[in-house]
């Protein structure tokens, strides 16, 4: 499904701009201060094979059914190309990273610090 992605914890929405400049790898939330992944879905290369696939067919049709040059079917592939290129941040997803055993042990330790100098105060 085409949309832009939310974070996969507290759901904020990241606009369109934001999006197209990620690269794929570990960001922050801005909103909520946590992890999450960035990642490109295949949804980029089917999107993209399709709308390839459709103008291929579309200057077919066009060579075979005229005799003449005429720029409309050039100026028409243009507007396609420009349009799939500018829908590909709708198929990038926000994923929550799983932490190692490791990272979750680090983390279980914090929290029962926290509480114990919460009992001493």
């Amino acid at each position: 499904m085409l949309k832009l992605p939310v974070c996969p914890h507290c759901h904020a929405v990241y606009s369109y701009k934001e999006v197209s400049e990620m690269h794929q790898g570990d960001k922050i939330c801005y909103h909520c201060k946590k992890k999450f992944s960035v990642r490109k879905t295949a949804g980029a290369f089917i999107w993209i094979s399709v709308i390839c696939a459709l103008l291929v067919v579309f200057n077919l049709i066009i060579i075979f059914s005229t005799d003449d040059f005429n720029i409309i079917p050039v100026l028409t592939d243009l507007a396609a190309v420009t349009a799939a290129v500018l829908m590909l941040p709708l198929t990038v997803r926000f994923r929550p990273l799983k932490l190692t055993k490791s990272e979750k042990r680090s983390i279980r330790g914090k929290g029962e610090k926290i509480q114990a100098d919460k009992k001493t105060v």
